[in-house]
C-alpha cells in the first residue's frame, strides 16, 4: 500500500507522541515490548451489517468471512453486547448465541457485554427492564442474578466458553436506575449498588468461575475520578471483579496522556488489570450521517484523521498498556470496527454512525489500524 506524504506524517506523530509520554512519566520502548496484548473488536452490529449486504476485503482485495478476517490479522477478543429484552437484532440473546459460536469457531475468546437493560446502558443512561421491579432493591437483586444465572447457563448448555464478562457497561454511575443510581455519594447509594452488582458477579461466579469479570467504567480519561470510584465501590464490599475496563473516546476524554494516568491509577494504585474496552479514533475527516465520532472534536493532537493516523492511535494506546508495570496491561477492544456504512440497491441501508471509525473502508476492506491492533 501506498503511503501519502500526510500519512507518513501521521504515522511518525503517533512515534512521537508516545515519545513524548515516555518522557513525562519515565516509560522506556523497552518497557513496552516483548508480549502481545488481548486486543479485540466489539462485534455487535455484523448481523444487521452482513443482512444489509456487508462484505469485508483483505489489503489485496480479497473476499473474507468477517471472522476469518480478524482472524488472520490477528485480533484475539469478539466483544459481543447484549440487552434483556432487544427491540431488533441489535443485542438480541439469538444473535448473541451465533456471533459467539462464530467466534469460537475463528478462535476467538468472547467478551459478554451484558447492558442489563433492555437497550442501551451508559453514564446517562441505566433503564431497568421491562417487567423488573423499580423500586424494591432487594427484588432487583434476586432478578439480575436470576437474569445472569439463566443467560450464561444457556450458553454453556451450548458448549460456548465465555472468557470475560462485563456485568453493566459503562456502569460509573450506577447501573438498574433509580434503586441502582449513583447520584450521590452516600452510603446507601453504594449499598444499593453493591447489592445488585454483588448478585450478578456471584451468579457469574457459578457458571464460569474462570471467566475474567471485567468492570466496565466510562472516565477512562478522569484518573481522580476513577481512583475516588474505585477507592468507594472496593470499601463498599465491591470486591468481586478480576479486571477494570475504562472507555476512551479522544472527543469526550481528552488526550493519551489523560488515559496514560488513568490506566496508572487502576495498575498502580489498585493492582489491577486493565483494558481499554472501548475507544474508537476517525480514520477520515469525512461524516456519514448518524455520526457517533465527530472528526472535528475527535482529533488528537498529532495524529492526523487517515488511515495511518488511525493506525498510529492504536499503536500509542498499545504502547501505554504495555508499559504497564507487572503486565497490568491487558488489550485494547475497538468499538465496532467492522461498522461501516453499507449503501445496497436490493437491501435495506444500514448505517450505525461508525463508518469514518470503523477499521474497514467504506468499501469494506481492512485498514492499517487493523493490522496494528492484531499484531
Amino acid at each position: 500500500m501506498l503511503v501519502s506524504r500526510r500519512d507518513a506524517i501521521a504515522l511518525l506523530s503517533g512515534t512521537l507522541a508516545f515519545g513524548s509520554l515516555a518522557l513525562a512519566t519515565g516509560i522506556s520502548r523497552s518497557d513496552a515490548a516483548g508480549r502481545s496484548l488481548l486486543n479485540g473488536i466489539d462485534v455487535s452490529w455484523l448481523p444487521q451489517l452482513e443482512q444489509a449486504g456487508a462484505k469485508y476485503f483483505d489489503a489485496n482485495g480479497q473476499p473474507l468471512e468477517a471472522f476469518e478476517l480478524l482472524k488472520r490479522a490477528g485480533i484475539k477478543v469478539a466483544r459481543i453486547r447484549l440487552f434483556v429484552d432487544a427491540a431488533d437484532m441489535n443485542g438480541r440473546l439469538d444473535q448473541v448465541q451465533l456471533l459467539a459460536a462464530r467466534a469460537q469457531r475463528a478462535g476467538l475468546q468472547v467478551c459478554l457485554d451484558m447492558h442489563l437493560s433492555d437497550t442501551w446502558a451508559d453514564p446517562a443512561h441505566q433503564g431497568i427492564p421491562r417487567g423488573w421491579s423499580t423500586t424494591n432493591i432487594d427484588y432487583l437483586a434476586n432478578a439480575v442474578g436470576s437474569y445472569v444465572y439463566g443467560i450464561l447457563s444457556d450458553l454453556k448448555a451450548r458448549q460456548i466458553t465465555i472468557d470475560f464478562v462485563q456485568l453493566g457497561n459503562e456502569i460509573s454511575n450506577g447501573l438498574l436506575w433509580p434503586p441502582g443510581t449513583l447520584d450521590a455519594d452516600t452510603n446507601a447509594k453504594w449499598n444499593n449498588f453493591a447489592k445488585l452488582y454483588n448478585s450478578a458477579a456471584e451468579s457469574l461466579r457459578k457458571v464460569y468461575p474462570s471467566a475474567t469479570n471485567v468492570l466496565h467504567l466510562d472516565c477512562g480519561g478522569d484518573a481522580a475520578k476513577t481512583s475516588w470510584w474505585l477507592g468507594r465501590a472496593i470499601g463498599h464490599g465491591v470486591t468481586d471483579f478480576d479486571a477494570v475496563g475504562l472507555s476512551f473516546y479522544p472527543q469526550w476524554h481528552g488526550e493519551l496522556a489523560a488515559l496514560q494516568k488513568t490506566l496508572r491509577v487502576v495498575a498502580v494504585d489498585f493492582t489491577k488489570p486493565v483494558f481499554v474496552a472501548e475507544t474508537a479514533y476517525a480514520f477520515t475527516g469525512a461524516t456519514f450521517g448518524n455520526d457517533v465520532i465527530d472528526p472535528g472534536k475527535n482529533a488528537l493532537t498529532g495524529f492526523a484523521s487517515t488511515p495511518a493516523g488511525q493506525a498510529a492511535y492504536v499503536s500509542a494506546i498499545k504502547n501505554l498498556l504495555l508499559a504497564l508495570p507487572n503486565n497490568r496491561g491487558l488489550g485494547l477492544w475497538w468499538w465496532e470496527g467492522l461498522a461501516t456504512k453499507v449503501d445496497s440497491a436490493t437491501r435495506e441501508p444500514f448505517n450505525p454512525g461508525m463508518a469514518n471509525s470503523a477499521l474497514v473502508d467504506l468499501g469494506g476492506r481492512v485498514l492499517p489500524a487493523l493490522s496494528a491492533l492484531g499484531n
